[in-house]
């Protein structure tokens, strides 16, 4: 026992275990979304935008571009700053750093909470309850959702499902092993911050344009990274195809939600993106043309290609952590 307890307890292993340990822990045990002190982030965020730029969408306003993306940068700072500061302080006098270090990396990878959301639409679908099926769909996306037919909800679905697990939890897994638990905290604040600040709504264009570029930055690696796992755990060497024709992962500027959805298109060989509706304005987005249209029946496939890359990446990340160690003691 006590041998086991020293295994566990090497600076090679233990990230991966507090890890490993957090993952199984918020599959069974789901945080209440007004439990969660990432709400209160984004609270904050929404009275913060509401003093700060509350006549974004005028027109007097539109030359002021500069001023409103120096605005975003520095509310933001306000915002992440001193929370960061008091925490830090705090793990110095905490008795089991690494207990500390598990509870902030739960608070951050709460993403159990939209697989189960997903599981209710597709319920709501394949018992003919569509305006069940909306109702469900629409806290989850920025999109209008009331004109969605029973394949666009589901494809809109299977969208938010693949983007918000890499964003919310897959990076937060690479950003904890690779730079440790303050700056996976760090990125989630930016990433919370983002969502209420998105550039997709208009009063924001410029004022959230600071935290987009910022969360592009912390999700810059992680994301090609698990669009490549993804294409290879579905698709073996058709990987190369993929690469030769696309070259998507090689461009630096490329959002991450198109990377994302057009590696998952080619995974899972389905029909994704498309137009989509934000406040009756249609945005135009390139559509991944696959198989067919995603439909009710289709769905447990988008959570089964999750699954496989979150189990590759806990042995991936294994491995990062013994490279880790071994690098930091030959120094």
């Amino acid at each position: 026992m006590h041998s086991l307890i020293d295994f566990i307890t090497t600076p090679a292993i233990l990230p991966w275990f507090i890890l490993c340990s957090v993952v199984i822990f918020e599959r069974f045990w789901r945080l209440p979304t007004r439990a969660n002190p990432l709400t209160f982030v984004r609270l904050l965020g929404i009275r913060m935008a509401e003093r700060v730029c509350p006549h974004a969408n005028s027109p007097a306003s539109r030359p002021k571009k500069t001023r409103f993306w120096i605005s975003g940068a520095l509310s933001a700072f306000m915002i992440i700053t001193p929370n960061l500061i008091i925490l830090f302080i705090f793990r110095e006098f905490v008795y089991y750093p690494a207990l500390f270090d598990a509870i902030i990396l739960y608070l951050c990878i709460q993403s159990s909470s939209h697989i189960q959301r997903f599981q209710q639409i597709r319920r709501a679908l394949l018992s003919g309850k569509k305006k069940l099926a909306k109702d469900l769909l629409a806290p989850m996306v920025l999109r209008e959702t009331s004109m969605l037919s029973d394949v666009g909800v589901s494809k809109a679905a299977i969208e938010t499902l693949l983007l918000r697990f890499h964003y919310q939890a897959l990076v937060c897994l690479f950003l904890f092993i690779v730079v440790g638990p303050f700056t996976v905290l760090t990125y989630r604040l930016c990433y919370e911050l983002h969502l209420v600040w998105n550039p997709k709504i208009q009063a924001y264009r410029e004022f959230g344009k600071p935290m987009a570029n910022l969360i592009m930055l912390f999700q810059w690696l992680p994301i090609r990274l698990n669009s490549l796992l993804s294409i290879i755990l579905n698709r073996g060497f058709n990987v190369f195809s993929y690469l030769k024709a696309k070259k998507l992962t090689m461009r630096w500027n490329e959002p991450h939600g198109a990377i994302l959805l057009h590696a998952n298109h080619f995974a899972l060989d389905i029909n994704l993106s498309g137009a989509v509706y934000y406040n009756t304005t249609k945005v135009r987005r390139t559509k991944y043309i696959g198989n067919g249209e995603p439909t009710a029946q289709f769905m447990p496939n988008a959570l089964a290609i999750l699954n496989r890359v979150l189990a590759v990446n806990l042995l991936l990340l294994l491995l990062t952590c013994l490279i880790i160690n071994t690098l930091s003691m030959s120094i």
